[in-house]
């Protein structure tokens, strides 16, 4: 089981093209594993606890978040999530995050980040941002040990799901060499 998430509507992104694409990879079959595709809230508090009970759940063999960076004109595969301020914007609740106690102030995601972005024809960036798509990498990596884990940002216009499918085909095949 595969789990890929996407983010729903917030400020003025009425569709969301990452929530589009994890809704589209729901039920697809990648490398003899099938995906589960989940479309979660833009909140600080609920997407990474909807993902870490949907991992307890289904007991995936990677998670890889997907979200929106608006203005980028390619798809880039995050590397590091960092701890979450208390003064970043609010969230579509009108929340920020809550403060972390006794985490790492950043920490790497755990898949193969080079292979995916290599799979993918994206780039690599050290910068998730500082919204919900970092608190997630953030938390969802602390929260998954063992599970290779990481976060897609796609442009404004999304990305083709084959391309994303072939990304993850190219990861299970790699674990299953190992």
């Amino acid at each position: 089981m595969i789990l890929v998430t996407g983010f729903g509507p917030f400020l003025d992104v009425e569709e969301n093209p990452s929530g589009r694409l994890a809704r589209r990879l729901d039920g697809a079959r990648v490398a003899g594993h099938s995906v589960h595709g989940e479309l979660l809230p833009v909140t600080y508090d609920e997407a990474p606890a909807l993902t870490l009970a949907l991992a307890q759940r289904l007991r995936p063999s990677l998670v890889v978040g997907l979200g929106v960076a608006r203005g980028r004109k390619r798809v880039m595969v995050e590397r590091i999530g960092r701890r979450p301020a208390a003064s970043a914007t609010p969230d579509v609740c009108g929340r920020r995050p809550a403060p972390v106690k006794g985490g790492p102030a950043e920490v790497r995601a755990t898949l193969d980040v080079e292979a995916l972005a290599e799979a993918l024809g994206a780039g690599v960036s050290d910068d998730a941002g500082a919204y919900v798509c970092n608190a997630w990498l953030y938390a969802v990596t602390r929260g998954l040990p063992g599970v290779p884990v990481g976060f897609v940002h796609v442009p404004d216009q999304g990305m083709p799901e084959g391309q994303l499918l072939a990304g993850l085909a190219r990861l299970v095949t790699a674990r299953a060499g190992e």
